[in-house]
């Protein structure tokens, strides 16, 4: 008996096993495929974790923002909702400020993403193709490298799927416990950012458009949980003049020279391009002798292929057409949680044949991808010549301003007025953790009692060579500042970059003053 005819039976989940072969055919419709989901992800979670918290110096951009947030527990912040700032601050409870945690979640979310996906694909394909349609996703980068930053594009990768999942089970089984987490789920996408509005959209067409007949008490559970869980911030809003509303509104109003349909063109494209490294896996699914797909093919149910198209195409289209129509500005970041369904597309539309020999080509082509992208990143960060985050000295900068701030005022320090970037890497790594001033702007940093900081002191901070400076209006605010001084910082790693050229001035705390006096 040929390896290939024993184990053909493990791959033929659709038509007659081979019942003369003498392979044990229950054995294998009752393989745990599940097994490899679990240790892929583990495998995931570990690997995207220990990499970047071993060979970066400083958190990524993003990360140092929402963890400056997470310093003060708001139902908003002035550019997104508040879930990724809280989940950061309990990151940051469980880490001590160590960074791992902040890695650590951002691949959980992939994580629940992975397992969510699959948890949907398994209830419409055979489990092996549930499984592909998962791991063509590690051919894309919003599930590695995009991911490395734990920011609300990554949070969303969790929070969208999960929601896609509760609302596949509240239509189709119609339990009050599938409606309640589809309403819970749609509103924390909705508290990590505004963009979970194109999911909820979709959502709502097939709502309208589904034959399946509903139940408007559960309907109305999930959409008393989403209005419970968003009212808080709401009011916030509300009383903060729409702050929130009014940043989003601003980043995609496009440049007035720029081409009315350029940004949704270039959008559209991106991420097509961005899934072309999943395709290319699949590729490897349909090279050898047998045929290149299933005979019979898997009879999807015309309800999961409606599913599917709403919810995997449907938040894709409709963020292209808008921007097309409305000439807006968009990113190829925010698609990062729009591919999580393309996988199972894929391979539920194609249902290529998989043979043993194309799965073990296809595990080997997606760990050499995999090793590659590890590999690539690796080499990327730590033989860099360019100014990037990772090699940002963010503990050096925090330590020597603490210090000195110590050195001459002998008080904690707690406040720290400047950029985002800078007075969050301070408010980080800083053992004092002080409150961020945010760009000198109350609005921006609601947290902030300018009593207490006139009392306390604060350090204001700014990087000269990006020309930032203290207003006129700020002097004349702050009339105690003391002299400014100028300190240089040389990037890690790299000897070919200039240092960092900080201006740092002292706002005394009025004790001192007084004592001064």
């Amino acid at each position: 008996m040929s390896e290939g005819k024993r184990y053909a039976p493990l791959f033929n989940l659709t038509g007659p096993l081979d019942l003369e072969a003498g392979v044990d055919t229950e054995k294998y419709r009752q393989f745990r495929w599940e097994n490899i989901l679990y240790f892929i992800i583990v495998a995931h979670i570990i690997a995207w974790t220990l990499l970047p918290y071993l060979i970066r110096y400083n958190l990524p951009q993003d990360a140092i923002e929402a963890s400056m947030w997470g310093q003060h527990f708001e139902w908003g912040y002035d550019k997104n909702p508040f879930l990724n700032a809280w989940l950061s601050a309990l990151a940051i409870q469980l880490d001590n400020h160590a960074g791992w945690a902040t890695y650590f979640f951002s691949q959980v979310s992939v994580g629940i993403c992975f397992f969510a996906v699959w948890s949907l694909g398994k209830q419409m394909l055979p489990p092996l193709y549930a499984l592909v349609g998962v791991l063509l996703l590690e051919g894309v980068q919003y599930y590695s490298l995009h991911a490395i930053d734990f920011n609300d594009n990554t949070l969303e990768l969790a929070v969208w799927a999960l929601t896609t999942l509760s609302f596949y089970h509240a239509l189709k089984f119609q339990r009050a416990k599938d409606w309640l987490s589809t309403g819970v789920f749609a509103a924390l996408a909705m508290m990590t950012k505004y963009y979970a509005i194109m999911l909820l959209v979709p959502m709502l067409a097939l709502l309208l458009r589904s034959k399946i007949p509903l139940h408007p008490r559960k309907l109305l559970l999930a959409l008393v949980a989403f209005i419970i869980i968003i009212l808080p911030h709401m009011v916030w809003l509300a009383s903060h003049d729409f702050i929130t509303v009014r940043y989003a509104l601003a980043r995609v109003v496009r440049e007035p020279n720029d081409n009315y349909f350029s940004y949704g063109i270039l959008f559209f494209r991106r991420q097509l391009e961005t899934f072309i490294p999943a395709l290319l896996l699949a590729c490897v699914l349909i090279v050898g002798k047998k045929p290149l797909c299933l005979s019979p093919r898997i009879q999807l149910a015309a309800f999961d292929k409606q599913f599917l198209l709403y919810l995997g195409l449907g938040p894709y289209i409709l963020t292209v057409v808008i921007a097309l129509l409305a000439g807006i500005q968009l990113r190829a970041g925010w698609g990062e949680p729009l591919l999580s369904l393309w996988g199972i597309m894929l391979i539920a539309f194609a249902q290529p044949r998989i043979t043993p020999a194309r799965f073990y080509a296809f595990l080997i082509a997606c760990a050499g991808l995999v090793g590659a992208t590890l590999t690539g990143y690796t080499l990327a960060i730590t033989h860099t010549q360019l100014a990037t985050s990772a090699n940002f000295p963010g503990a050096k900068l925090a330590h020597v301003i603490t210090h000195d701030w110590h050195h001459t005022f002998h008080t904690p320090l707690y406040y720290v007025a400047g950029s985002r970037w800078l007075a969050g890497n301070i408010a980080y790594y800083s053992s004092d953790h002080p409150a961020v001033f945010v760009n000198w702007d109350k609005n921006k940093s609601q947290w902030i009692d300018a009593e207490d900081m006139q009392l306390k002191g604060a350090v204001f901070i700014w990087e000269v060579k990006k020309n930032e400076k203290l207003t006129p209006e700020l002097a004349r605010r702050y009339a105690t500042l003391g002299p400014v001084k100028i300190m240089h910082f040389p990037w890690l790693r790299t000897g070919s970059l200039e240092p960092i050229e900080i201006a740092v001035a002292y706002l005394p705390p009025q004790l001192t003053v007084m004592k001064l006096l």
